[in-house]
């Protein structure tokens, strides 16, 4: 007995019992623990720390790093300090329960800094051995370095993961954050009333060739910000009211999950960041799965999903971060893996790998398919979406169409959803995938109605007139259509996103994947001036030319980036240069008419789009375009070149059927 006393005391004196003289280590690498023997220190970071022993870490490089207990064969918790020796202030970054029941956090390191590392378990309940991983990554971008203006919160890291009982094969979790706030202002955080942020977690799958929404919480709203240092260093501001420039606070995934502090999603407008106080809801509890990210068991089942891969995603909303335009970077998703379950009562979900920084879950897909397209898509005025598409050779003569649409934060929302197809063109196996709203939110989970016509796949849910709480693409969810066709594909065509809530522009425009038409409608004529990006802008239709359609849609691209633009329509072409003071050519002549009413901004893609009415073209023309007829339009736009101008595309000349 003494000798095997003797012996453990070594093996725990290898990782120093004392945080005053703990054991020095550097770099990269796995470093072996035994904790049993370990007697509690004075320093519990993470509620109930304790059975803990200690390292002093020398970071060799300036990066993120991860560290990790996974795989320890006991209930870990880990917390990193920055600093040698005891701990003088708070931790930068603790974690219970990551891995399962073990332990993962990430931190920003830099070359030749000392950090205090400490390993224990959860109220010292527990010990075992295991090792220490320390590796490269964590999460990237952060600010830290050059923070963006005003307060700007993101999320540095999902910090754990807890599953609830199911319910009727429905089985709940909740995500635990870590926000971080890389703005250069403070952020504010103050409880009871409308001014601090809210968080909703989300979870996915990509299998097959499709990335699809799981499921989706209600927001947790925050009520104090600590002030710790995981994504920079901390300024902190004295106060849990606001969150200091440069420091993080963690809601551990039992917080996240806590019913009474869980609101709606209906109430928030993610575009402003506002929302109503008191929240519809607030301090309501309900069963196991009520307002938390809920997930049919059937979706995450290994045995029928066996090559599926699973992603959470926090997402923070706050309106001082809005008001800032720093809304593009609140979301953040991290690699889930299936654990223990079964069909009854589910399965378990833990975390595989780092948090990915300041990209919602969608920037997944393509690490799946490399010829997966993400395209950006910017409503003016309001909100990003971000629309994923992808083409595959069925073999057969056909080929599948992918597409998914997540609404990051536009409050106008998306209620159609169109991909050009030639008329004549078989299509085939139309779908449709949505996520499912629950525990009393108004939205309903009516299937978009699909069709075929107008050189169209459409699909799409009531309008807002009809039914202002229709199955939109709203904001924090990510919808799927998909179709066969028996034209292969090209990569640079555009589908049409048709907004939801009235306001501005009626649809947005995304590069993606569509069937080739083999053709294109109308003729270019006439040459465009260089504007400001170096390019001339250039002018296009999609839809259809025969007039019975009604779906004829000009396109203006290669525009400056956020700036105004509309259409003009002549029976004549002709070349006026630098009409009005203006920097280019007018490809029309006589009688002009201007699509006023389709003025739009170009956004991020320097882009316009607009549907006309084929049935009565614009003052002074006021005539309806009939089979046969040929009509010229460009497109007119503000520049900067390098003052403020305008300029124009070249011409379009098409000939109605």
């Amino acid at each position: 007995m003494a000798l095997a006393v003797s012996l453990l005391s070594a093996v725990v004196s290898a990782q120093t019992d004392d945080c005053s003289n703990p054991t020095n280590i550097s770099g990269t690498g796995g470093y072996a623990f035994n904790t049993t023997g370990a007697s509690d220190s004075a320093y519990s970071p993470c509620a109930g720390l304790g059975r803990d022993v200690f390292w002093n870490w020398t970071a060799t490089t300036t990066e993120n790093v991860t560290i990790s207990t996974c795989g320890a064969s006991f209930d870990t918790t880990l917390a990193a300090y920055d600093g040698a020796g005891c701990p003088s202030g708070n931790a930068i970054s603790c974690n219970d329960d990551s891995c399962g029941l073990q332990s993962s956090i990430s931190i920003s390191a830099t070359a030749g800094t000392v950090y205090l590392i400490q390993v224990g378990s959860w109220n010292g309940s527990s010990s075992g051995s295991g090792t220490l991983d320390i590796s490269s990554g964590g999460g990237g971008g952060g600010g830290c370095t050059n923070p963006a203006s005003g307060p700007d919160v993101i999320v540095g890291d999902l910090n754990g993961i807890t599953k609830y009982s199911a319910q009727s094969g429905v089985s709940a979790y909740a995500i635990g954050t870590t926000s971080c706030n890389v703005g250069d202002a403070e952020l504010n955080w103050i409880s009871n009333q409308n001014q601090h942020p809210v968080i909703g977690q989300n979870i996915y799958r990509y299998e097959d060739g499709r990335f699809e929404q799981l499921g989706m919480s209600w927001l947790k709203h925050g009520f104090t910000a600590l002030q710790q240092g995981l994504c920079c260093t901390c300024q902190s501001s004295g106060t849990g009211s606001r969150l200091g420039v440069g420091c993080s606070d963690p809601y551990g995934s039992s917080l996240n999950g806590s019913q009474g502090g869980l609101g709606p999603r209906f109430e928030v407008n993610a575009a402003t960041g506002g929302y109503s106080y008191p929240y519809t809801g607030q301090g309501s509890t309900g069963n196991s799965i009520y307002k938390r990210c809920q997930v049919a068991n059937s979706e995450v089942n290994p045995s029928t999903h066996p090559g599926a891969a699973f992603y959470g995603e926090g997402h923070y909303v706050t309106p001082d971060d809005s008001a800032a335009g720093n809304q593009a970077n609140n979301a953040s998703y991290r690699r889930l893996v299936t654990g223990s379950g079964n069909s009854s009562n589910g399965w378990s979900l833990n975390f595989s790998g780092p948090t990915i920084r300041e990209e919602p879950a969608i920037r997944a897909w393509p690490n799946h398919d490399a010829t997966v397209i993400l395209t950006d898509t910017m409503v003016p005025g309001d909100g990003l979406f971000i629309v994923g598409s992808n083409a595959t050779d069925n073999g057969d003569g056909t080929w599948h169409y992918e597409y998914a649409v997540h609404n990051l934060y536009s409050d106008r929302s998306c209620g159609s959803f169109s991909v050009p197809v030639p008329s004549g063109a078989s299509v085939t196996n139309i779908g449709f995938h949505d996520v499912a709203y629950h525990s009393g939110e108004p939205y309903p989970g009516t299937d978009w109605n699909s069709s075929v016509s107008g050189g169209s796949v459409t699909w799409s849910t009531q309008t807002f007139a009809q039914n202002s709480n229709a199955n939109a693409i709203r904001w924090g969810t990510l919808y799927n259509f998909r179709f066969d066709c028996n034209l292969a594909p090209i990569n640079n065509g555009d589908v049409d996103l048709g907004l939801f809530k009235p306001g501005g522009t009626n649809s947005v425009l995304a590069e993606a994947w569509v069937p080739d038409s083999g053709g294109t409608i109308g003729t270019n004529y006439c040459s465009a001036v260089a504007n400001s990006t170096g390019v001339p802008a250039a002018i296009s239709a999609l839809g259809s030319a025969t007039v019975v359609d009604q779906n004829f849609t000009l396109v203006a691209s290669d525009m400056p980036n956020n700036q105004f633009g509309y259409f003009i329509v002549s029976a004549t072409q002709g070349l006026l240069t630098n009409p009005g003071g203006s920097q280019g050519n007018l490809c029309l002549g006589g009688q002009m008419g201007r699509f006023v009413a389709g003025v739009a901004n170009s956004g991020s893609a320097g882009q316009i789009s607009y549907m006309i009415n084929l049935n009565a073209l614009p003052a002074p023309i006021n005539v309806a375009v009939l089979p046969g007829d040929t009509w010229n339009f460009v497109a007119w736009y503000r520049d900067l070149n390098p003052g403020t101008t305008s300029n124009f595309t070249d011409g379009l000349s098409v000939t109605f059927q």
